[in-house]
């Protein structure tokens, strides 16, 4: 449609406080790639209006550098909409404060979603967590409660998935930004820069802990399975096959895998 757009990033590179760095740095390529005009490491200063009150323009904090648009979308995160709660008797922080039967401090009221705040984070899970997949989960704990059967909620491994225009993303378990202490990193990246994959994995028993992979369709099912089994790195490569499911026909990418993992030992 011929609309230029510009992108404000405040970070150095795109959502790098999830991703590790190739996988930050691939997503960046493939926004600049759909003609979006990238700008890192930038801030929104101010919001300019016409007489009419409409924006005509935008102002960056770094170089003063005026922008004219007729559209500002703002996407700074989320919090918890509790206002209404303040002077309420029901215990909050940034959230509703919740036990892990999602009770607050009063007796039959609960909280379930992104305005509940665990009193105590469970394992590496934020607090608060933004995502529909654990809203549902708790909805259907919460269920089992109000029928009569009293049930503590047990989230399980982390989940999630998202799309980067073209690229699909899902992460099972846990991969941080930079490995956890006594962890690593295997990454492999496809030559046409819109595939890849990162596993974290305990360096001394070489336990999975968790895959992040863009472009290719992973079972979540598999990996949580995986995941309970306290599989390792070297298993979950040699069937990674058993995770796929591109539909029929779509070229598989398993034993490219494999071959950069095996070269990667070699030389580590």
């Amino acid at each position: 449609r011929n609309i230029p757009v510009t992108f404000l990033v405040r970070e150095s590179s795109f959502w790098n406080g999830v991703l590790p760095k190739g996988e930050s740095e691939m997503i960046n390529r493939h926004i600049k790639n759909h003609h979006i005009d990238l700008r890192l490491s930038t801030n929104l200063k101010e919001i300019i209006s016409d007489e009419k009150g409409k924006v005509k323009s935008i102002i960056i904090e770094e170089t003063g550098e005026e922008i004219t648009c007729d559209f500002v979308g703002l996407t700074a995160g989320v919090s918890p909409n509790i206002d209404f709660l303040k002077n309420s008797d029901i215990e909050t922080n940034r959230g509703v404060l919740v036990n892990r039967y999602l009770e607050t401090n009063i007796k039959d009221v609960f909280a379930i979603g992104d305005c509940a705040e665990q009193r105590e984070a469970i394992g590496n899970r934020r607090p608060i967590e933004a995502v529909w997949y654990t809203g549902r989960m708790m909805g259907e704990t919460l269920a089992q409660t109000i029928c009569g059967n009293k049930l503590e909620y047990k989230p399980g491994h982390w989940f999630n998935s998202a799309k980067f225009f073209d690229i699909e993303y899902q992460t099972y378990g846990w991969v941080f930004t930079k490995p956890k202490e006594g962890n690593q990193h295997f990454h492999w990246k496809h030559n046409d820069d819109t595939k890849c994959i990162t596993i974290e994995f305990n360096s001394d028993t070489n336990q999975f802990l968790g895959i992040n992979t863009f472009g290719i369709r992973m079972r979540h099912d598999v990996f949580d399975k995986w995941l309970t089994e306290k599989r390792t790195i070297d298993y979950v490569l040699e069937h990674l096959a058993d995770a796929n499911f591109e539909p029929e026909f779509y070229k598989t990418f398993e034993k490219d895998i494999q071959s950069a993992y095996k070269n990667q030992l070699q030389t580590a």
